[in-house]
């Protein structure tokens, strides 16, 4: 093809092609494309065909051939001189930063003064050439401009950390005041130790040190009761006090924050006119003075403290109107707005402030997390899981999602899988204070509860309240708990100690105190408080509709002496109850106090057939004694015999004997009622198998021996012998029937 039939059409096509070749990287077929349109370059009218020729072959001489920055600059050169050069054009060649020189970058920073990559890039630049201030200044600027930037935050720390380093090795004297900032910034407790001893601090950056190391070595309650006492009352300076809410921001002390952050003076922006670098540098110095950021941060302060501590929505809105005329874009104010939305149920606006935030900046991962509390309040378990699912593809687990998620299985019933999953939260994890370790073992503790496994639960209750100060309200609400539990395990007096205790820290749960008194109650050792009230009929529920309210009525209505009903409410209760068989068994005890036979038999029967696991030999024997009672004595005769069958160690080993024999005496009585001669006679010869029988047990076994039609001479010859020799009076004239039979058995048998 001859030179002069070249298009620029063909030459655009080229470029076209080159641009898939590089694409692709095919590298041979890219150089013969790249000789082609450099050969042919003068047939482009355009300067935006040139432009897209210099930015290829810029990629094709740092990519595929040893960087030749000369040849980079120069070609950044040609796209400013035909007006086309833009930001990522700079962005690329400064990327470069062992090799760009310093004034692409000072060009760079004064045309593009906002952008976050080239400000990184001259900070690296900096970092590597040991330019550490003005490399901490650039950082400091561009997070002003835009604090979520992670990148440039590990940065500034990392730079901060490796000047911090330098100084303390120097053998010349640093700087006092830029050691603390640094260490300050970086958390070194070992320098900022140092420093606490340093005479050429004044005692305002003196306290920042000592506060600084107080935070990181001391428990939380100890820094909170030190802000009160001591702290609140020093010189602090800005820094200071925003270490300090940041502190208690970040361990949900936000009472503290409202004593520490007051509504901040509007920022004092710099103008915006310069052009050359000194200007430059002389802006953002006076920008990262400016106070924006920090104005910013404290209306966040005082938006979240609103939120979480004061409760009062006017605040947070004022706040939260401040902060969006101060910087329309900060997503963390639109947070806030949703929160304010969130606390008057106001769904809908809530997922719309949420949405803004995510368009102004905030991260998916933030966001999802939100929406979690939302589909909390909402109780859309089911919606829980799908968040965390959807958290969890792009984000390790945090024990946040892991507690929504556990908690939304819980609530969806299937307890193993969330076992499976506190489980893992608990083992994997550190468990830090202000965490969610213990709400994971609070749910745990339900779960425990609910299969009634009360060593487990006692384990995690011990492990909860760790994480609590003794006598607290979170501390007194697990011991809540531990009474419900220790009711159903029948240690009243454990019961009482744990009802004591938050009744004197007037903590204890109102549904509980039915259960505080009827402890008292029932067991006369348990001493009743002066100020705990009597039970009083007043305080039944009307019209009873959960397993606590038909509980509580049950106790009371024993308690005021009406046991039918007592009863009847137990039942109700029962039938609600995780624990079914306690309360079964805790409506008998109710009835039967009650002197009610008939419906403590019917309790009775609803134990064997709903409860059976509630069945052992007292509720058996109590069954078959209340029948009797009752005469209902086929009944009992055959819970009798169910009885002895099913426990019989326990009927004929240990259970008490005294000269009477309560079980056996009855089922003698009943034998007796029934007409069963035989089996009476049988249950009476036991009582002769004493080697002291009573008289009458032997009267009443000779008596069936003359009624039964049978001779029996030996038996009748052995009973009359006890009789007579036994203090007793006699009745039939026995010393002569005794004459009478040795006379038969000498003549029957040895004459």
């Amino acid at each position: 093809m001859a030179v002069t039939n070249i298009s620029t059409q063909v030459i655009i096509k080229q470029i076209e092609r080159a641009e898939k070749l590089y694409q692709t990287n095919q590298y041979t077929a890219l150089h013969t494309a790249i000789n082609f349109i450099k050969e042919h370059l003068e047939r482009l009218t355009e300067a935006a065909d040139y432009a897209r020729y210099y930015r290829l072959y810029m990629l094709y001489i740092s990519a595929f051939e040893q960087i030749n920055m000369p040849a980079l600059q120069s070609y950044l050169s040609a796209l400013v001189n035909i007006n086309e050069a833009q930001a990522s054009d700079f962005e690329y060649v400064c990327s470069f930063y062992t090799q760009c020189e310093e004034h692409i970058y000072q060009k760079a920073l004064i045309l593009y003064p906002y952008n976050e990559s080239l400000h990184i890039h001259y900070a690296l630049k900096l970092k590597e050439e040991q330019r550490f201030d003005e490399a901490i200044t650039i950082l400091k600027y561009i997070l002003e401009c835009y604090p979520a930037l992670t990148e440039a935050r590990f940065l500034l720390r990392d730079i901060e950390a490796i000047q911090l380093e330098i100084l303390c090795q120097s053998n010349q004297e640093s700087d006092c005041y830029q050691l603390l900032e640094l260490a300050s910034s970086t958390h070194n407790l070992e320098v900022l130790k140092g420093l606490q001893l340093d005479e050429r601090l004044d005692q305002t950056s003196l306290n920042l040190a000592h506060i600084q190391v107080a935070l990181w070595e001391n428990k939380t309650a100890n820094n909170l009761k030190q802000w009160k006492t001591e702290w609140s009352l020093l010189d602090l300076s800005n820094n200071t006090k925003f270490l300090l809410a940041d502190y208690a921001k970040a361990f949900m002390l936000y009472e503290m924050v409202s004593q520490i952050i007051k509504v901040p003076a509007t920022p004092q922006f710099p103008e915006n006119d310069y052009t050359t670098f000194k200007g430059y540098q002389n802006h953002i110095n006076a920008f990262i003075n400016s106070g924006w950021q920090q104005a910013q941060h404290s209306y966040v302060l005082l938006g979240n403290a609103a939120y979480y501590y004061t409760k009062n929505k006017t605040i947070l809105e004022q706040v939260v109107a401040q902060g969006l005329t101060l910087n329309p874009n900060n997503p963390l104010f639109y947070v806030l707005k949703a929160k304010s939305f969130f606390i008057e149920a106001n769904y809908n606006d809530t997922g719309a402030m949420y949405h803004a935030a995510i368009k102004n900046g905030l991260r998916i991962s933030e966001y999802l997390l939100y929406l979690l509390e939302v589909n909390s309040r909402i109780e859309s378990w089911q919606g829980i899981l799908d968040i965390v699912k959807q958290f969890h593809i792009k984000n390790p687990p945090t024990l946040k999602t892991l507690y929504f998620k556990a908690r939304a299985l819980f609530k969806l019933q299937q307890f193993d899988e969330a076992l499976v999953v506190i489980n893992e939260a608990l083992t994997g994890f550190p468990l830090p204070p202000q965490s969610y370790a213990p709400w994971f073992y609070n749910l745990r503790m339900s779960i425990h509860k609910m299969n009634q496994n009360y060593d487990g639960f006692f384990e995690d209750l011990n492990s909860e309240i760790y994480y609590y100060t003794e006598g607290d309200s979170e501390y007194c609400s697990t011991i809540n708990m531990a009474i419900e539990v220790l009711l159903e395990k029948e240690d009243y007096e454990e019961c009482y100690k744990y009802a004591i205790y938050n009744h004197e820290q007037e903590y204890l749960s109102p549904e509980l105190y039915p259960v505080f008194q009827w402890i008292c109650f029932y067991d006369f050792l348990n001493e009743k408080p002066e100020d705990l009230a009597e039970a009083s009929t007043k305080d039944l529920i009307p019209e009873p509709i959960t397993f606590t309210d038909y509980r509580n009525n049950g106790l009371i209505y024993w308690m005021t002496g009406n046991t039918n009903a007592g009863a009847d409410a137990l039942l109700a209760a029962a039938s609600l109850a995780n624990n079914k068989a306690y309360y079964l068994k805790l409506a008998l005890a109710c009835a039967k106090e009650g002197f009610n036979n008939i419906k403590s038999i019917e309790i009775c029967e609803v134990i064997k057939t709903e409860a059976p696991e509630a069945c052992d030999w007292k509720t058996d024997y109590e069954y078959a004694n209340l029948l009797y009672q009752e005469q209902r004595y086929d009944q009992a005769l055959l819970a009798f015999k169910h009885l002895l069958q099913s426990y019989p160690e326990h009927s004929f080993f240990n259970f008490p004997k005294d000269q009477n024999h309560m079980l056996l005496q009855t089922l003698k009585n009943i034998t007796k009622a029934l007409g069963y001669t035989k089996a009476h006679a049988k249950y009476n010869a036991m009582f002769l198998s004493k080697d002291e029988p009573s008289t009458d047990a032997l009267l009443e076994h000779l008596k069936w021996i003359e009624t039964s039609k049978t001779d029996v001479l030996f038996s009748r010859h052995n009973i009359l012998e006890k009789i007579t020799t036994s203090n007793t009076d006699f009745e039939n004239n026995e010393p002569e029937l005794l004459k009478a039979i040795k006379s038969k058995i000498t003549t029957t048998y040895f004459s």
